[in-house]
Order: C-alpha cells, then structure tokens, then sequence
C-alpha cells in the first residue's frame, strides 16, 4: 500500500476508535513511515487549530516548535517505557501509531474547549468550563482504551496511561507560554511591554465627561417594579480596575440573578475596567449615588428589596478601594454609603462587601431593615483577589456554590462562612471571619422574598418540584 493510503486506515480506524466502534491493533498500519505521517497530521492540525482561535490578527510563535518537539520526545520516552510491560516487537512504535491515529479527535475536542473557556454564554455562564471537564473525561478514556488496544492487558495499560500523562507535564509546567503556534499581537504587548500601556492611553476627559450620558443610557433601561410581587433589584459595584476577578464577579453575579433571582430589568452594574469602558458606567461615588437614587424611585419602597453587591480591595483605613488609575476617584467610607441608600429611601437592604477589612461596613449600615454581609471581619483579610483569580473566595462560597440552587439568603451566606472557614484552615491561612447582620423585620421580609422568587421560577417553567406542593 502506498503512503496516503496507510494513513488514510490508520485516521479511519483512530475515528472508529474515537467512536468506540471495535478495533483490534491488527487493523493499524504501523511503521515508521505511517507513525511519521501521523506526526505530520497532528503537527498540521495544531497550527490550523491554533491559527482559527486567534483569528482574525494571529501571529505565528516559532518557539512553539521546539516545545512541540520535547512535547513529542517526552511522549515516545514514555511510549517506550510501556512497550517494556508488553514485551512485544514494535509496541512502542504501535503506541505511537494509534495514539496519533486519534489526533484530529483530541485536537477538534480541545479546540473547542478553548473557543468555549474563551466566550460568555449568558444563558449558561459554566458551559466552557463544563465541557473541559466532559472532553477531560472522555479523552482519559479514549487513551485507555488505545493503550489497552496495544497493551492488551489492564495492568500494563494502567501503567502505560500514567507514564503518558506524566510526559505531558513537563511542557506544560516549563513552557506554557509556548506552546501555542500563534498568539494574539494584542496580549503579547500588553504582557511583553508596559501593562499600563493601555491606561495611560486613555482620553480621560471624554471618559469622565460621558458618564452622564452612559449612566443615564443604563439607568432608563430600568422597569419599574410589579404590582402585587417583592421585587428584587440588583445593584454590582466593582470598583477596582487592574485586576479582573472585580469585573468578572459583578458580571457573574449579574447573570445570575437574572436567570435565577428574576432581576432582568431590575439589575445593572457600575465596573472599572478597560474592557467595559463603552457600554457600563465606572464604578464611582457618584455614579453609585445617582444609580440607588433611580432604584430607590422606581421600586415600591415597602415591599421591594435592593441587593447591593461591592467588590474591590480593602484597607486598614476600612474603606473600600475605587481605583481607575491614572483617574484621581475617591475610595467609599461606610458612612458615604449609609447616607447614599438613606437619601435614596430605599428602605429593605442587602448589602453584600467582599474586601479585606470589610467587617467595619457591618456597623455603620447595621438596622432593623437591612441584612449586611462581609467578606471578612474588621481587623482580617479575605481572599482570592489577585490577577490570576476568577472569583475571590467569599464571592465563589456566596454565588458559585450556594445560591446557584437557592433563594435562601440568610441560610446561604452561614454556609458560605463555613465553607470559607474550612477552606482557609486547608490552607493553613489567617481565618477572615465573613461577617453576617439580619435586622429581625427584614429577616421576616427575606422569607416573603423567597416565596416571591419560587412564583417567579414556577411561571418560568422551573422548579416543578417545589411548585407542584
């Protein structure tokens, strides 16, 4: 048989094998003129895969080639220590030859891993991480099942699989920077050259003479709120601009309790981030006072609640960081925001503060219609923020684990206290102590809340469970 025609059944019998469609190492043409045609498949795919994600401005990474080629070595090193459990001629170049023979499987499948890790989807914000997870899973057990192909035996295929998995780590703990054929010319600056590059380029008279414009654009897509029902309205303040687990948690949060907590109409956010400049308002003083006194308008003030969400770095000074360098904006005192939901009459509050030191926003804002929640007490920090986090650890405990499947606000915010208590004694960190105020009206008004928020899951078609008792 010719060349093509050899790697044609070898890719036809790996997609077969992808789609666990029986198999026998028989059917595999191997040698080493079909294994390296294989390698040139999958060397070919990579840089198309890659040259895709990038798109439309990729740039083409050469040290990508030599991280390939140890990539490689490492994977036939372990290749040849499995042919030793088998002890049969030509096992490794087997191995060789029906692993790669599944490559446009593997590469298709984490190709769109990472398409889907790399957009939001506002009607399953978790579907990329989710689908890593799956595709993880089923390519674990594709490799089993190529290994076993060969090895023939559990044993040695188990062996085989560690080894496999263990030549993957070097490169991606050595040179993960490097692996990528292409890279976008945009973060390669912003990681190469001056971080800051991007905020010294900012217009900030323009920035700052339309935030009227942009705030009052948000503000008048508000609804009033409904007749007959507790409304929810949502309010997100991340007010920190260099890291982005701020943004990334308001926004979470938002989409969240839109889905969930039926605040569509009812909720928006005030960020500070270069990728939010156009379309939300920055995260200021003053935009936060004009936003709760709009709220404060249009919701019924004796039955309606407001669930106020901060989220920034905190000081020993005990207010919290607004930061939008190079803008000269003012960090937010307890006091400063008492007087802002008091002027904007807004009457049942919840108010939530993740930031070091936050426990001192607990007595300034503490009253008989108001529950206040903290990250951390007043003399501790909290945890989580930082460049490389998606979500600190109190707004993850808080949203991620609990009210993805709850409307119970009181009992959410103890279990996420717990969680977080027993996380930071995992890792051995100085416990941050979440603090907790529930004045007793408005725990009694929290739980007329919840039946509202079940009606509104009910009309939607959701939680049958509970409405059908």
């Amino acid at each position: 048989m010719n060349p093509i025609s050899n790697l044609s059944t070898n890719l036809h019998n790996g997609l077969r094998l992808a789609f666990f469609r029986k198999r026998g190492p028989e059917n595999f043409v191997v040698g080493l003129d079909p294994f390296l045609l294989l390698l040139l498949v999958d060397l070919l795919l990579e840089t198309g895969s890659g040259y895709l994600l990038y798109w439309p401005d990729p740039e083409f990474q050469l040290y990508a080639l030599p991280v390939y080629t140890f990539e490689l070595a490492c994977f036939l090193m372990a290749a040849w220590l499995t042919s030793k459990f088998v002890r049969r001629e030509n096992a490794a170049l087997q191995i060789g030859v029906v692993v790669y023979s599944l490559s446009p499987a593997l590469i298709l499948l984490q190709t769109v891993s990472r398409y889907l890790n790399g957009r939001e989807f506002e009607s399953w914000p978790d579907l990329g991480p989710w689908f890593e997870r799956l595709a993880a899973v089923y390519l674990l057990i594709l490799l089993g099942r190529a290994l076993f192909l060969v090895c023939g035996r559990w044993r040695s295929t188990t062996a085989g699989m560690a080894l496999v998995l263990l030549s993957a780590g070097p490169a991606g703990e050595w040179f993960a920077d490097y692996r990528d054929f292409w890279y976008s010319p945009e973060e390669q600056e912003v990681q190469d050259g001056d971080p800051y590059a991007r905020y010294k380029a900012l217009d900030a008279e323009r920035l700052m003479y339309r935030q009227p414009v942009l705030l009052e654009e948000t503000l008048s897509r508000l609804r009033p709120e409904r007749k007959g029902r507790v409304d929810l309205f949502y309010l997100g303040f991340a007010s920190y601009a260099t890291e982005d687990v701020f943004s990334i948690e308001a926004d979470y949060i938002k989409r969240l309790f839109d889905e969930r907590f039926g605040t569509v109409g009812h909720s928006l956010n005030l960020v500070n981030h270069l990728d939010t400049l156009e379309d939300t308002p920055l995260a200021t003083a003053t935009n936060l006072a004009q936003a709760l006194k709009r709220i404060g308008r249009i919701m019924n003030p004796d039955e309606d609640v407001l669930f106020l969400y901060l989220t920034s770095h905190g000081g020993s000074d005990h207010k919290l960081a607004v930061e939008f360098w190079p803008l000269p904006l003012n960090d937010l005192s307890p006091e400063q925001l008492k007087a802002m939901l008091d002027q904007a009459g807004i009457k049942w509050r919840v108010v939530v503060v993740s930031a070091c030191y936050s426990g001192t926003f607990v007595d300034a804002l503490k009253g008989p219609h108001t529950l206040v929640a903290t990250a951390a007490a007043h003399d501790r920090t909290s945890f989580g923020c930082g460049s490389e986090s998606d979500f600190t650890y109190f707004g993850e405990a808080v949203f991620k684990q609990q009210l993805q499947s709850r409307f119970s606000l009181i009992p959410a915010f103890k279990a996420a206290a717990a969680s977080i208590a027993e996380r930071e004694r995992w890792e051995k960190l100085e416990a941050s102590r979440p603090q907790l105020w529930v004045g007793k009206p408005m725990e009694a008004h929290l739980a007329d809340l919840e039946k509202s928020l079940t009606r509104f899951q009910c009309e939607a078609g959701r939680r049958q469970a509970q409405c059908a008792e």
